[in-house]
């Protein structure tokens, strides 16, 4: 099947390809959600338009026919951070003298110039997993000058360039924080308001490692412990571990011994492996568990303690480390969207 596609935000784009196969979408707060009939396919694609000029669409799907999405708009196109986690998906651009090949757990960073095309291909009767990210240049511009001199020089030019008048290709196999992060998007089972609010800070995060992950390719050498496949297992069970038991987490040294490896690999690979340490990363999935507990209707006392924090004032300041406001100030923030 071959889709026309004038739109570059998520929603518009969902809604194309559910004129194209005639089945209309539904929205969901920020979500645009297109089940897929059984004649197309199974699964789903889903989309979010988030502030800034960000927005974030999930391919999630097995499909009866080969898809072609072509995309034809004289407006200037965004820049695009593109994810493959499950199925191979074929991408051409610049005047189709770009062509490449993404297969699972590699991602891109590319764009356009304007009044050029690209065309999106997915195949037939694969399992498929696919995250886009589309950044307005001329909406996000702002958001990211204080970035800027710490960016690469080409990169920056790219992020510069709002009239699109240049192409851009970036191709790597993603770090596993980026995987986690795309997982935590794709797994994610809220709705409404806290799923939108949720997913808009994952957009965020993902946006940031890919940032991360180019000038760590451009610029840093290779560095630190080398990790063997079984290491790594261990240390990704590890973080399981973690997850699993925020309130009352193993110490470094027992955690150690729980997935048998030795203490110092252990802190070495894992800050490697998730650019943080352990005690960083504990902390951060507190207190996005805690968001998510004020945003389903818990009390600033009632998170604390579901996150393992008996101390209110204590709690208070890693959250606002985190996301820069007070708990009380936060929970007041989602009654107000609430009412």
């Amino acid at each position: 099947m071959n889709f026309k596609i004038e739109k570059y935000d998520a929603h518009g784009i969902i809604k194309e390809i559910g004129s194209g196969i005639k089945k209309s979408s539904r929205t969901d707060c920020l979500e645009e959600i297109l089940e897929l009939p059984k004649n197309i396919g199974t699964g789903k694609i889903v989309g979010f338009s988030f502030s800034d000029g960000i927005s974030l669409l999930i391919f999630n799907c097995s499909l009866k026919d080969d898809w072609s999405l072509t995309f034809e708009n004289d407006s200037p196109a965004p820049l695009q951070f593109n994810f493959a986690v499950k199925g191979s998906i074929k991408h051409c651009f610049h005047k189709n003298r770009i062509r490449y090949k993404m297969n699972p757990l590699q991602g891109t960073i590319t764009a356009h110039s304007a009044g050029s095309s690209q065309i999106i291909k997915f195949e037939k009767d694969s399992s498929i997993l696919f995250t886009t990210l589309f950044i307005d240049r001329r909406e996000y511009s702002n958001k990211i000058a204080c970035m800027m001199e710490q960016m690469p020089q080409e990169l920056k030019d790219i992020f510069l360039d709002e009239k699109a008048e240049r192409s851009f290709f970036y191709q790597s196999n993603y770090s596993i924080s980026i995987a986690t992060c795309i997982q935590k998007i794709t797994e994610d089972k809220n709705v409404g308001l806290v799923r939108s609010t949720l997913l808009e800070g994952k957009a965020l995060e993902l946006f940031s490692k890919q940032i991360e992950q180019y000038n760590a390719d451009i610029i840093s050498p290779v560095k630190g412990v080398i990790l063997r496949k079984d290491d790594l297992e261990k240390i990704k069970q590890a973080k399981e571990i973690i997850v699993s038991d925020l309130v009352n987490p193993p110490k470094i040294e027992e955690l150690a011994k729980l997935v048998g490896i030795n203490r110092q690999k252990l802190k070495q690979g894992f800050k490697k492996v998730y650019a943080m340490t352990i005690n960083n990363y504990l902390r951060a999935e507190r207190m996005e568990m805690a968001s998510i507990l004020l945003m389903n209707g818990k009390s600033v006392r009632e998170a604390a303690n579901e996150v393992g924090y008996i101390n209110q004032s204590h709690f208070a300041k890693r959250f606002k480390e985190k996301y820069g406001i007070l708990p009380r100030d936060y929970l007041k923030t989602i009654q107000l969207r609430n009412n």
